[in-house]
């Protein structure tokens, strides 16, 4: 049997239509698709420039010294000042430089669109002064809560104390710029955050030592009060990490300043006496808690110690550090060197 000839496609009009019409059809709706597609996600995305309903006037925004434009983007989505942080962030980096953001405490007297707000962060509120306030290295709770008290109008001392409850060494020593008007859960807030910010990344080290993260808190804590500079503090932690190997004291007078409230060079014979699970010449090991806040290098210095034979050391009346392998040295040390 002979087959039938294929029929030809008509187009309405009944004229047959060739492949390149077909295609040049399909083309057509395939462009018309992707124009509508564009037009739609152009709409939607100055929907997400556009501020939301409930964007926050009047209402102080802080951008502190190092945050990141991530940080930002996050902290202004959470707060209600965008839609996304996403837009705010592709914003700041495609058309500013995010080097040239400007920490400062911001209040906007009316709803802005996410470009205008990245125009904003650009220039800085000085009229909406921060203060800049420092968290020692090694300074305690109780210390930093003092001072925070005479610059921030409402910061109360007892709420932080009682907020930061078993923090210690945890409130991370840093230079802070803060609105005036900071309470003590936010500067709470901000010296926790820090903290897993800066100690986060050193947490893979420390899993590898044979401490736990608080017991190298505890003891970085010691040395930002027994040493003075990075060389110093890693070789004094070998020497601490060598006395808790062996089962010997700490031996550590800044363990007794912290619970006296008295500077080291006032502590005499008798303080060292005293009954306290503070004091390290009495009880071997860590004290219950860290005697206060370490920076990165006495933490540092916990998990890269500089090794040695040494097991003891002392602060001469020149300000240099003596160490000596045994007790017959460390007395000549004393000798020539404190008195």
């Amino acid at each position: 049997m002979i087959p039938a000839p294929a029929l030809p496609n008509y187009t309405d009009q009944g004229v047959p239509t060739s492949p390149l019409r077909r295609a040049l059809k399909r083309l057509a709706y395939s462009a018309l698709f992707l124009l509508a597609l564009a037009l739609v996600g152009g709409l939607y995305l100055q929907h997400l420039i556009t501020p939301p309903p409930s964007f926050p006037t009047e209402t102080e925004l802080v951008i502190a010294e190092g945050m990141t434009t991530t940080d930002i983007a996050d902290q202004l989505y959470a707060a209600g000042f965008i839609r996304s942080p996403f837009v705010l962030y592709a914003i700041l980096a495609l058309f500013h430089d995010p080097r040239d953001l400007k920490a400062s405490t911001y209040i906007f007297s009316q709803p802005l669109s996410a470009t205008d707000l990245a125009a904003r962060l650009m220039l800085g509120d000085y009229g909406n002064d921060l203060v800049r306030f420092i968290h020692y290295e090694g300074e305690s709770r109780q210390l930093l809560a003092e001072r925070a008290a005479d610059v921030l109008r409402d910061f109360d001392t007892a709420e932080f104390m009682n907020i930061t409850e078993g923090l210690e060494g945890k409130l991370f020593p840093d230079t802070y710029l803060v609105p005036k008007t900071f309470t003590a859960q936010a500067l709470a807030d901000l010296l926790l955050e820090t903290y897993e910010t800066r100690v986060g990344p050193l947490r893979a080290a420390m899993a590898k030592t044979n401490l736990t993260e608080d017991q190298i808190i505890n003891l970085a804590s010691i040395l930002e009060r027994e040493a003075n500079s990075p060389e110093s503090k890693a070789i004094v932690a070998g020497i601490f990490l060598r006395r808790l190997e062996i089962g010997m004291p700490l031996q550590a007078d800044a363990t007794m300043e912290y619970v006296l409230d008295k500077p080291l060079n006032e502590l005499v014979a008798a303080d060292l006496d005293r009954e306290s699970p503070y004091n390290t010449y009495l009880n071997p090991g860590l004290p219950p808690t860290p005697i206060g806040n370490p920076g990165l290098t006495a933490i540092q210095a916990v998990l890269e110690p500089t090794p040695s034979t040494y097991l003891f050391y002392l602060t001469g009346n020149d300000g240099e550090f003596y160490y000596a392998n045994t007790y017959e040295q460390h007395k000549v040390n004393i000798d020539r060197y404190l008195r």
